[in-house]
């Protein structure tokens, strides 16, 4: 098999096509367009344009699709940041930093931040694609449903150290998800459960409308509420380019976020969601400034968006190396490939590797193109804050309805939208925040369904959990984590004695 510097290289010629150049800006384009936009995603760009590349060949079609997929997960922190409504749900732990930075002026700097280490993540995570993929497709063909346990458990224990305010209150929230969850049909034995005789609720809560009522229309109710007078929000506009000293004295966290990114991408459903706030929270644990986190810090952002935008190159690895989707996205990239007749797998890389390179280098072309995106367009995003709150909150929620709405193209949605809006702004009334409850929303399933094959695969026995190596080091890192304030406390009163 060739070495990645000739993997990375022999797709060259493929980009001496401007077709092929024209082609992932264009999707680059579209999927920002997509990702920013509350409520439409990734997936239902790539889904809505893979018709589009039946009539393509497999290069121009795999590019295109990849375009749109790099510079959705890139755009869904703009609007988290502009109006702290999460574009896409890998975007949440962005809003943390970026919504308060925004609010005091900052917008300009935070978008800065935040295209700058999605960038960086985005191109580690390439690099470690080509370097580790064959460790990484290794390490992730070990997993079963002990370590997916594992991998949904470290979320959970996070649940409360990447919430802003009390520890308590970001476990109500988890807790709170995790039953929103429950709602639909058992994973196991498909017994209807909190359904009230609805058809609808048998199918379960689609996340797009859950997301989006609690953080879109959740918002919307707070800001008419707290708006006494309905003026113009202004953002200044200053300092977009990040200090590149700035961004070198956050290289060791922009690397370590991006390592996490890419690991977590790689295991089959974990996602960028996952990624950026288990890279968010450990941040948060290690940071010599882990109390400025949630008020405004860029380190906030960057640690977010480097993991998040990492998680992409992580997913395409079980999806090249295995032929097994990392994640929604590249369940379609599998499709496209199989209509054009190819399966991924480790065949692929031995048949064709001038379009795994094509793939690398599309990743790459994508990412530069919403750096210059984001950069020089950045004071043109922030404007959104100057449109007065009476033209921009009803905008605001339209586009909220409109997203949900064209997920299923049913009113259920809209009532799940509007109910989850009405929960999340009564729950903020007791500072209760949203974040941990698509948090829990998001793994509960993932916890649910791998905990019970667990037992069932080992026929009731626990210790299946502790005798396997990576459950055992996953659940040794949750212990860490829950137990890190004690130990924390425990080493400083020994330092004092």
């Amino acid at each position: 098999m060739m070495g990645a510097f000739e993997m990375l290289t022999a797709g060259l010629s493929s980009f001496a096509d401007p077709m092929a150049i024209l082609l992932i800006v264009g999707g680059c384009l579209l999927g920002i367009f997509f990702g920013a936009i509350p409520g439409l995603t990734a997936t239902m760009g790539m889904a809505i344009f893979l018709p589009m590349t039946f009539g393509m060949n497999e290069v121009h079609g795999i590019t295109f699709l990849v375009g749109i997929y790099v510079g959705a997960c890139y755009s869904g922190s703009l609007p988290a940041i502009l109006v702290n409504i999460p574009g896409t749900p890998s975007a949440i732990a962005t809003g943390f930093d970026g919504y308060v930075m925004a609010k005091k002026g900052e917008a300009g700097q935070a978008i800065g931040y935040a295209t700058a280490s999605s960038a960086l993540g985005g191109l580690l995570g390439v690099v470690v694609l080509m370097f580790a993929a064959p460790i990484l497709a290794d390490l992730a063909l070990e997993f079963s449903a002990q370590e997916y346990t594992g991998i949904a458990l470290l979320g959970i224990s996070i649940v409360s150290y990447i919430s802003p305010g009390s520890i308590i209150k970001g476990f109500i929230g988890g807790v709170i998800g995790l039953l929103l969850a429950c709602i639909g049909q058992d994973v196991i034995s498909g017994y209807p459960r909190f359904t009230m005789g609805s058809k609808d609720l048998q199918a379960g809560l689609q996340m797009i409308p859950v997301m989006v009522g609690f953080f879109g229309v959740s918002e919307v109710l707070t800001k008419l509420e707290s708006e006494t007078h309905l003026t113009p929000i202004v953002a200044k506009i200053k300092n977009v380019i990040p200090s590149p000293a700035k961004l070198f004295s956050m290289s060791p966290m922009i690397a370590l976020s991006s390592l996490i990114g890419t690991f977590i991408g790689a295991v089959p459903a974990a996602g960028g969601a996952i990624a950026s706030m288990a890279a968010y929270g450990i941040q948060k644990r290690i940071s010599s400034k882990s109390e400025e986190f949630g008020t405004g810090t860029p380190e906030g952002i960057v640690a977010a968006e480097a993991a998040n935008n990492a998680a992409v190159g992580g997913a395409f690895v079980p999806m090249l190396s295995l032929g097994i989707p990392g994640d929604p996205q590249t369940a379609i990239l599998i499709g496209a490939l199989l209509i054009h007749g190819l399966s991924p797998g480790p065949f692929l890389f031995a048949s064709r590797p001038d379009l795994i390179s094509t793939i690398y280098l599309g990743n790459i072309f994508s990412v530069l193109t919403f750096l210059v995106v984001g950069l020089v367009g950045a004071k043109y995003f922030a404007k959104l804050l100057q449109v007065p709150s009476y033209y921009l909150l009803p905008s605001i929620l339209v586009f909220c309805l409109v997203g949900s709405y064209a997920l299923r193209y049913t009113t259920f949605d809209l009532w799940v939208v509007l109910v989850c809006g009405l929960l999340g702004y009564l729950l903020q009334k007791i500072d209760v925040p949203a974040a941990p409850i698509i948090l829990g929303f998001v793994l509960g399933p993932i916890l649910e369904d791998n905990f019970r094959r667990s037992l069932l695969m080992s026929g009731g026995d626990w210790t299946s959990f502790i005798t396997r190596p990576i459950s055992l080091t996953l659940l040794l890192i949750n212990l860490l984590i829950i137990c890190g304030p004690l130990l924390r406390r425990w080493v400083a009163k020994a330092i004092r004695r």
